[in-house]
């Protein structure tokens, strides 16, 4: 927790970097892609500190108030991360259209180049680190980080292929089309990045109301329970698997019969045990339920 926290600190510093540095240039320059890259970076930096903010939260220990802990934050802040980055890239969409039938607008190309460039170096460093750093730690809210870098850092380099179409259309019959590049580039990158957020709501969305986790993660964990059921006779069993942030919800009710090899609370503890063992190959913290009955109506 404490790394995944001075790696949000990082993003924000590199968010208020990239939002000054963009809405300044876009403004200077009246460049809508600059002012839209800027406004991005900004968006980026509060959700970053709102993302800092819950890490503080979920660190406290306050197991009286929440007994099942705080997990369902994380894809509540990521939600709210993703909610936001599609409004944004919506209004940005709309009034690029606008400018276009407005007649477009002028910039000047040389200083919005290297603006691309360097947004393009560091956008694409700060990604990197946010990846694979998400990659180790195995966190949505450092995943949901970087997809907003890597789409910071794609923007900036369709922004710099755009600026150098323009250098060339302006030496041919066709340079009335330059002044249309700048709000075209938006239309197109707002519409192209509108995926990421979305893909993030619909999974966070079904983390917040416990869907099933990933087919991978539960055929893993009802081959154990199949393996056991064969080895001690059980007739049946009930097997809910749901991921929430970064804990994973186990819950698995074995119905005996009188046929079941099982006898003592020692042989339960057994069966806890070889699960718990058989899932210690997936990267997420556990919420491991298992009871046994023999009376089908307490598993469904």
């Amino acid at each position: 927790m404490k790394m995944e926290k001075r790696l949000l600190k990082l993003s924000a510093v590199g968010g208020l970097f990239f939002a000054v540095l963009g809405l300044a240039w876009g403004l200077g320059l009246n460049s809508e892609m600059l002012f839209f890259d800027g406004l991005y970076s900004l968006i980026s930096l509060l959700l970053s500190l709102l993302a800092i903010f819950i890490c503080s939260y979920m660190d406290k220990n306050d197991k009286i108030n929440f007994p099942f802990g705080k997990e369902t934050l994380r894809p509540i802040v990521v939600i709210i991360k993703s909610t936001v980055l599609i409004l944004m890239c919506s209004i940005s969409l709309i009034n690029s259209l606008k400018t276009i039938f407005l007649g477009g607008n002028s910039i000047e190309i040389s200083f919005a180049i290297l603006y691309t460039v360097i947004s393009i170096i560091g956008c694409g460093s700060i990604y990197l680190y946010m990846y694979v750093s998400s990659k180790k730690l195995n966190s949505d809210i450092l995943k949901a980080e970087s997809n907003q870098w890597l789409m910071d850092g794609l923007i900036s380099l369709g922004v710099f292929i755009g600026f150098i179409l323009v250098l060339i259309l302006k030496r041919t019959s066709l340079s009335f089309l330059c002044n249309y590049i700048d709000p075209l580039m938006v239309i197109i990158s707002s519409s192209l990045f509108l995926k990421f957020p979305i893909t993030s709501l619909c999974n966070s969305f079904k983390e917040v109301i416990q869907g099933k986790a990933s087919d991978d993660i539960y055929d893993q964990i009802t081959k154990v329970v199949k393996d056991i059921e064969n080895e001690y006779s059980i007739s049946e069993s009930v097997t809910r698997v749901s991921k929430i942030g970064n804990m994973l919800r186990i819950e698995i009710d074995f119905i005996l019969s009188k046929h079941s090899k099982i006898d003592t609370i020692e042989e339960m503890d057994k069966i806890r045990d070889r699960v718990e063992y058989s899932t210690n190959t997936i990267n997420l913290k556990k919420w491991l339920n298992i009871s046994f009955t023999r009376n089908r109506k307490w598993a469904v």
